[in-house]
């Protein structure tokens, strides 16, 4: 049997990085999303555009690993994300080594924060602040990172820089800029997105392993993103960018996953 991994990808935007470079792509439903299947050299891939935030991604990610078909062997999740630090630009690209769920806290008497803590499925108690990350997978896609050329970023004058870290992940978008160092200084995370978390979560309860990788679009520390006519924020003038490079270093990475499970 063809060995499989899914991509979870929020938006259509950013999936068409990786649909466009399937072999043999066809369309497969899952339920309330689209899934498109096909190769990357001996690996079946599931691309599903799950749709944005914390409940979207959890219930695309669950209903595909509960689903009877085989459960694949590793979920990965990329897209874009807000740097969390000034020096990290857009096009730069986060391989997460945790993911912090930043809205699963409990506030204490005294005004301090820790996070909830939950069981795997597997007797095990994790807890929100350090989601974890199949170390084999990060190995390899910080590996197949050096390896990958990425494109600059429009209007930036060099190649991106590839980070390893936290990723914050919330259904929320902070612009502020205090908020943001404060995030940064309490977690220790390099950027923030609306989807690995809950990915995470439902992945550690099926005992699946899992990998975000994400591209930063936007530093609200640097450049304020613009709000449109109706008040919300907006990536559009950037639209061809998102899940870029992050895209190409999850390729490289299934690629050497699927070469290394064909291999034995």
């Amino acid at each position: 049997m063809t060995a499989c991994v899914a991509v979870i990808c929020a938006m259509e935007s950013e999936a068409v990085h990786l649909r466009r470079r399937l072999e043999q792509p066809h369309e497969r439903q899952l339920s309330l999303w689209r899934r498109t299947t096909g190769m990357l050299g001996p690996m079946e891939v599931e691309i599903i555009v799950s749709g944005i935030g914390l409940i979207n991604a959890a219930a695309a990610t669950a209903v595909r690993l509960a689903a009877t078909e085989p459960r694949p062997l590793a979920v990965f999740n990329y897209g874009c994300a807000g740097a969390h630090r000034d020096d990290i630009e857009a096009g730069d690209v986060i391989i997460g080594d945790r993911t912090v769920h930043t809205s699963s806290v409990i506030v204490l008497p005294d005004g301090g924060r820790r996070p909830f803590r939950f069981w795997s499925g597997h007797d095990v108690i994790s807890d929100t602040e350090t989601l974890g990350i199949d170390p084999h997978l990060l190995d390899l896609a910080t590996r197949m990172a050096g390896r990958t050329l990425l494109p600059a970023w429009p209007g930036v004058g060099h190649n991106p820089v590839v980070h390893v870290g936290a990723i914050a992940s919330a259904d929320v978008w902070t612009q502020h800029g205090e908020s943001i160092r404060t995030l940064h200084t309490e977690h220790g995370t390099l950027c923030e997105e609306m989807e690995a978390a809950a990915i995470a979560q439902v992945c550690a309860k099926f005992g699946v392993s899992f990998l975000p990788v994400k591209d930063i679009s936007n530093n609200e520390l640097r450049q304020k993103t613009e709000h449109t006519s109706e008040g919300s924020l907006s990536l559009d003038d950037v639209r061809e960018q998102l899940g870029l490079r992050a895209a190409l270093i999850v390729e490289a990475t299934i690629v050497a996953l699927g070469a290394s499970v064909a291999g034995g």
